[in-house]
């Protein structure tokens, strides 16, 4: 599609963005998307996050959701999708259990800073070695990540998934507490 309408809207943040995260919502062609989704994938890459390291985030319904997942495909990570009620309690249980490598999240989300919020988990889970952020005020500790569509030199090519291996961690409630699903790349396509 990016070669084909590289101009055509690709995603377009809910008109609430303002007042859920503080940013202004916004728009994104294939052609910005996919630049975005390169930028932040080769940051994950420099940071030293090898191909198959899982990366958990904790975001809004917003562009930032959409390309950190993409960009993390596209590095060979594993997302671990994070509800956004999750607290610290929950989101460090969820971090040690699946042993993820980084979070990223956002600074707020409403009323609530899930910059610190994110930082503190981060903090009591013993395999995270990297806090990705999007947002004004970003606490100290957490490495900003913005969405760019211009400027870049170059193209990540995405990383060649072996489609048995999970590509998503997604979590359900028993009764003995949550535990983490993962999903292979051929599950999703036939979800």
């Amino acid at each position: 599609t990016v070669l084909r309408q590289p101009d055509a809207i690709a995603l377009i943040d809910p008109p609430n963005k303002q007042r859920v995260t503080g940013d202004t919502p916004r728009q994104l062609t294939f052609a910005q998307a996919d630049q975005a989704i390169s930028g932040i994938a080769a940051r994950f890459v420099e940071a030293g996050l090898p191909p198959g390291s899982i990366i958990a985030v904790q975001m809004p319904n917003t562009i930032e959701f959409v390309v950190t997942v993409m960009a993390a495909l596209r590095a060979g990570l594993v997302v671990a999708l994070l509800p956004q009620l999750w607290r610290q309690s929950e989101l460090t249980l969820a971090l040690n259990r699946v042993g993820a490598r980084a979070i990223a999240g956002v600074s707020r989300i409403e009323i609530v800073d899930h910059g610190e919020l994110t930082l503190h988990a981060a903090a009591e889970a013993f395999s995270i070695r990297q806090v990705f952020g999007f947002g004004n005020d970003l606490p100290e500790g957490m490495t900003p990540l913005e969405i760019a569509t211009s400027g870049m030199n170059g193209w990540l090519s995405p990383a060649l998934p072996d489609a048995r291996r999970p590509a998503i961690i997604s979590f359900d409630v028993t009764p003995d507490g949550f535990r983490a699903i993962p999903r292979n790349h051929l599950q999703l396509i036939s979800g």
